[in-house]
């Protein structure tokens, strides 16, 4: 169960506009913003704030906490796994739940590492509030197989609620696990994963990410445009690497813009990826070894009814600096929509 729930999600933030842009980027979102629809997350609200506990039969408890995405368009869950209660350095995603404008669906998506005599994990679903209860569908791809999934929550009160898994073999749902998380108001939220070392070794498969692991601020953001800083946290015994992007403005907080994620599929050992943005866009695709070195992403955006590929290459060059290139497509037309540089930023 606690692994079940633990996501593994490695990312690389792409942004994407509308028309090329070589001083100025731009978030992913920046075409005008799909109408409006009444909040789909505001039944999600619920999650956050303070931290979530749960006790196991053995003692030990583990605890989480929820994040709003960009925009408030998404959750994640950043989750501990100390019996003191005590944090140890920085969390680790543990789930992401997300608004899709296409599919008109709150989507989940969680990643558990490997576990002895198992293996890896990918699970994706829906979920859905139906007053205090949230119920939620997943499909877990495993090496053995896919697992159907159902989860139930019910709450009793703002600050507590039980959680039941089910699984369908065939006969129907039958119960797995039953839990219950209580909240602590008082304890700190999760933060954001500290910025990684500036030299990380990861394993063969992702060679073409070494060197990302870090932070990045804009090289040249041009006059007037606030400076993006994107940070890239490698996760190892998930194998995942988060980014996120932030805008920097010269007054006020910084506010986030990009969300990504990149893990690898069960079934095919492939790369994915999930980019969720401020505007509520939504990416999806792979990433691979592009042609000449460096990273290549090939990505469905979904912006409400309308899905436009796009490709995004993120290089880095002699000098030290990350390029990246952003391209709309139109059947065999390929538009620059982006080509912007990075500088490493002290840790």
């Amino acid at each position: 169960m606690r692994t079940l729930l633990s996501l593994s999600l490695i990312a690389a933030s792409s942004t994407c506009t509308d028309a090329p842009d070589r001083r100025s980027p731009a978030p992913l979102a920046q075409a005008p913003a799909p109408a409006e629809v009444d909040d789909p997350m505001a039944d999600f609200a619920r999650l956050v704030g303070g931290e979530w506990r749960v006790t196991f039969a053995s003692g030990e408890s583990a605890f989480h906490a929820w994040q709003w995405g960009p925009g408030k368009r998404s959750l994640r869950r950043m989750a501990y796994g100390l019996a003191d209660g005590s944090f140890a350095g920085s969390p680790w995603v543990g789930e992401v739940l997300y608004w899709h404008p296409g599919l008109e669906q709150v989507r989940m998506l969680s990643v558990h590492g490997d576990i002895p005599g198992v293996g890896r994990g990918v699970g994706e679903g829906t979920i859905r509030f139906d007053g205090e209860t949230s119920r939620a569908e997943i499909e877990l791809e495993q090496p053995r197989g896919r697992r159907m999934l159902g989860q139930v929550q019910e709450f009793d009160g703002v600050d507590r609620y039980r959680e039941l898994l089910l699984e369908d073999t065939g006969a129907g749902p039958r119960p797995l696990n039953e839990l219950t998380f209580v909240r602590d108001r008082n304890r700190t939220e999760a933060a954001t994963p500290a910025a990684e070392p500036a030299a990380v070794a990861l394993p063969e498969r992702w060679q073409a990410f070494e060197g990302l692991p870090g932070s990045w601020g804009t090289a040249d953001a041009g006059e007037g445009a606030p400076e993006l800083r994107t940070t890239f946290a490698w996760e190892p015994s998930l194998e995942i690497v988060f980014a996120r992007t932030q805008a920097l403005h010269a007054s006020g907080e910084p506010t986030d813009v990009i969300d990504a994620y990149v893990f690898r599929d069960v079934r095919t050992d492939a790369l994915r990826c999930l980019v969720l943005t401020e505007r509520g866009d939504v990416a999806e695709g792979t990433a691979s070894v592009a042609e000449g070195g460096g990273l290549q992403f090939d990505l469905l955006v979904h912006r409400g009814d309308r899905v436009v590929p796009h490709v995004a290459r993120f290089a880095l060059e002699q000098n030290g600096r990350l390029r990246t290139r952003l391209w709309a497509l139109d059947g065999a037309e390929r538009t620059l929509a982006l080509d912007v540089l990075h500088r490493k930023l002290e840790p």
